[in-house]
C-alpha cells in the first residue's frame, strides 16, 4: 500500500497537468451562452433569434474537438430535426432559422449553405473514426455524395467547383458567384481519402484556384464573380471587399499541415495580410482584393483566426502579440458575439495545438493524444 501511494505521489503532477489539458474553458462558456439545452446554437445578436447551419456545423466541430460527445449528439439531433425535416441522410440542411412570428419558429430559408455541409459531413467522418461511431460515417457518406449532387457544377475553364448552395449562385450568362471562405482544402483533402471513387480531387483542385486567383492583391474577397472570359471579377454591386467571410479563408489555410501540397503557395499569394498586420499591428477589419488597400481594426475575433495563418507564415512575434491582445479580451468576447466568439475558438484552439490537421486533413484532437 505505501508503494502505491509512493506511485501515485510520483505520477500526480503528470495526472493533473493531463487533466488541465483536455479542460477548455472557452468551449465551456460558447456552450453556455450560445447553445441552447436541446442543442440549438442561437445567433442572440440577431433580430430573428435565428440560427444558421453554419452555427450548428460549427458546434459539432468544436465539440468533436472538446471530447464533448453529448453535446455533439444535441447538436446533431437539433440540426437533423429542425434543418433537415428530421432526416439529414434524405435532404441537406436548411441554412436559416428563426422567428417567423411572435410565438412561432421554423425554417426561414430553406436553401443549404455549401460550406456549412462540408463542416457537418467532415466532423461527421472524424467522429466516427475518434469515438468509433459508425452511424456518424454513413451519414457522412451520405452527405458528401449530396453536396456533390446538388452544390457542385463544372464551371468552364475551372472544373467541379463547389457553389455556395443549390440554387441562386449563376448570377448572368455563364457567371457564377462564388465565397472563397467556403473552400477549406484539407476538408476536400480528407474526402478525397474517404471517398476515392468521387470527384473530390476535382473539387480540391478548383478551390485552390479559387482562393489564390480571386486574390490578385493578396487580400481575400467576401464574394467573387466567375465567367470563363473574364476569369474572376468584380463589379460595382458584386464589389471585392473583404471582411467576415474571408477573414476564414485565411484561417483554413493557416490550420492546414505544413506538409500538405500548395499550401506554401497560397501562404505566399496572401502575403500582403502579413504585411498589412506589421504596419497597423492589428489585422484589419476591410481588406479590398482589387486594389489592396485596407482599413479600420477587426474585433477579437479577427485577431484570433488570423493566428493560425501568422503561425503557418513563420511570424511568431506577430502571433504572440496579437495572442495577447486576444487573451485580454476573449472572456468578454465570448459573452455577446457568437460569430467573434466562432472566430476566437477556432483560432486559440489551433494556436493552442487543441487540435491539429493532417496533411491528409485528419483531424488529430488534443484529447485523442492523451495530452503528450
Amino acid at each position: 500500500m505505501k508503494k502505491l501511494l509512493i506511485v501515485l505521489l510520483l505520477l500526480m503532477p503528470t495526472l493533473l497537468k493531463a487533466e488541465s489539458c483536455m479542460v477548455w474553458p472557452e468551449w465551456q462558456t460558447f456552450k453556455n451562452n450560445f447553445i441552447s439545452k436541446e442543442g440549438r446554437v442561437i445567433d442572440l445578436g440577431s433580430e430573428k433569434n435565428i440560427t444558421t447551419s453554419e452555427g450548428q456545423s460549427y458546434g459539432l466541430f468544436f465539440a468533436l474537438v472538446a471530447n464533448d460527445k453529448e453535446t455533439f449528439d444535441k447538436l446533431l439531433n437539433w440540426t437533423e430535426r429542425h434543418l433537415a425535416e428530421g432526416d439529414l441522410s434524405a435532404r441537406l440542411p436548411a441554412w436559416l432559422w428563426g422567428r417567423k412570428t411572435p410565438s412561432s419558429y421554423g425554417i426561414l430559408d430553406s436553401n443549404p449553405a455549401s460550406d456549412s455541409d462540408l463542416w457537418i459531413a467532415y466532423a461527421l467522418a472524424e467522429a466516427s473514426r475518434l469515438w468509433n461511431e459508425r452511424r456518424y460515417a454513413v451519414l457522412a457518406a451520405v452527405m458528401a455524395k449530396r453536396i456533390l449532387k446538388e452544390e457542385t457544377e463544372f464551371l468552364p475553364g475551372l472544373g467541379l467547383t463547389l457553389l455556395p448552395a443549390p440554387y441562386g449562385f449563376e448570377v448572368g450568362e455563364q457567371t457564377w458567384r462564388l465565397n472563397p471562405s467556403y473552400l477549406p482544402p484539407f476538408i476536400f483533402q480528407r474526402f478525397v481519402e474517404l471517398y476515392p471513387s468521387q470527384p473530390w480531387q476535382e473539387v480540391l483542385n478548383s478551390s485552390l484556384v479559387v482562393l489564390s486567383e480571386s486574390a490578385p492583391k493578396g487580400f481575400s474577397p467576401d464574394w467573387v464573380l466567375y465567367n470563363p472570359k473574364k476569369g474572376f471579377h468584380f463589379t460595382k454591386k458584386h464589389n471585392d471587399e473583404g471582411n467576415f467571410n474571408a477573414i476564414r479563408s485565411y484561417l483554413w489555410v493557416g490550420i492546414m499541415h505544413k506538409t500538405t501540397p500548395n499550401r506554401d503557395e497560397i501562404i505566399n499569394v496572401f502575403k500582403p495580410v502579413v504585411d498589412a498586420i506589421k504596419q497597423k499591428r492589428v489585422m484589419p477589419l476591410n481588406t479590398y482584393a482589387r486594389t489592396g488597400t485596407f482599413n479600420e481594426k477587426g474585433s477579437i475575433g479577427f485577431q484570433a483566426a488570423i493566428l493560425p495563418f501568422l503561425v503557418a507564415s513563420a511570424q511568431t512575434n506577430s502571433a504572440e502579440m496579437l495572442y495577447q491582445q486576444v487573451q485580454a479580451g476573449l472572456n468578454y468576447e465570448l459573452r455577446r458575439n457568437y460569430y467573434n466568439s466562432v472566430l476566437s475558438l477556432y483560432g486559440t484552439a489551433s494556436y493552442q495545438k487543441r487540435f491539429v490537421i493532417s496533411p491528409k486533413g485528419i483531424l488529430k484532437p488534443l484529447w485523442s493524444k492523451g495530452c503528450q
